[in-house]
């Protein structure tokens, strides 16, 4: 098991990067410091620095991980510093889809050329998500567990929420960060993924060029399965699953979100 180490004093530097669940903090040495926000539980910490090490090993472009450390009772994470900025800003700031997708798209086939046997299998993560999935009754749910039963399976290494905001374009290279989701599987299963983030999530009501952006989001779509070499109706079963497997991750506030998958599912007959 993985040791954590109990921090009292550190340099804590620049804060460089704020998330959802965690910030980012410049620490020296060519290191960052991924600190979680109060509360956040140590099990998903552990979770996600064993998913990183798992990839360290790999010959794939990421912030290597370190430990796992707390700091005034919050956990944390020690990486590679990556100076730069998210592909996603990238994007917005250039407006060029098609050269930004293609480098989302050649990145991603490493990813799941690569193979990770000892990690957890996306068919169970999805399997649980599902019968976790309030929004679902017992009878959709049980359709959609027989379509996942029927699903390849495979060890190849699947990043499970791969996107332009989790990548990070600096001076040496485009890195994969965030690895909280990592697992293995068939790769249509992270192709599906990625498609349903970067087409079904929907825009903010009050972003300014809010068509401009749905309009962008369905030309990136278009562009990035062209370059995966696959079509939507071929990942039409993994896509259903997968959807209605991220109904468990939204909150009730992401009411847009869960109608969009909802409509999806019923024209999927379920």
């Amino acid at each position: 098991m993985q040791m954590i180490r109990m921090v009292k004093t550190v340099q804590f530097g620049e804060l460089i990067g704020v998330g959802n669940t965690a910030d980012v903090f410049d620490i020296g040495n060519h290191k960052a410091a991924k600190l979680f926000h109060l509360g956040y539980p140590e099990s998903a910490m552990l979770t996600e620095l064993h998913n990183s090490q798992l990839m360290n090993h790999l010959d794939i472009p990421i912030a290597k991980s370190y430990e796992a450390f707390v700091y005034e009772g919050r956990n944390g994470i020690i990486y590679d510093k990556i100076e730069g900025q998210s592909l996603l800003e990238v994007l917005f700031e250039t407006y060029d889809i098609e050269k930004y997708t293609k480098v989302l798209a050649n990145i991603h086939k490493r990813i799941v050329s690569a193979h990770l046997p000892d990690a957890i299998d996306c068919k169970a993560i999805l399997e649980k998500n599902i019968k976790n999935a309030e929004d679902l009754n017992i009878e959709c749910q049980s359709k959609l567990l027989e379509i996942l039963a029927d699903l390849p399976d495979g060890d190849n290494l699947c990043h499970g929420d791969f996107h332009f905001g989790n990548l990070l374009v600096g001076k040496q290279g485009t890195y994969i960060i965030d690895f909280m989701n990592v697992c293995k599987g068939n790769k249509n299963y992270d192709i599906a993924r990625t498609l349903c983030l970067i087409e079904m999530t929907p825009v903010p009501e009050n972003t300014p060029n809010k068509q401009e952006i749905v309009k962008m989001k369905k030309q990136s779509a278009d562009i990035y399965l062209r370059e995966m070499g696959v079509s939507r109706d071929f990942l039409t079963d993994w896509l259903t699953v997968t959807v209605a497997a991220r109904l468990s991750e939204l909150s009730h506030d992401q009411s847009i979100e869960k109608n969009n998958i909802l409509e999806y599912l019923s024209l999927q007959g379920l």
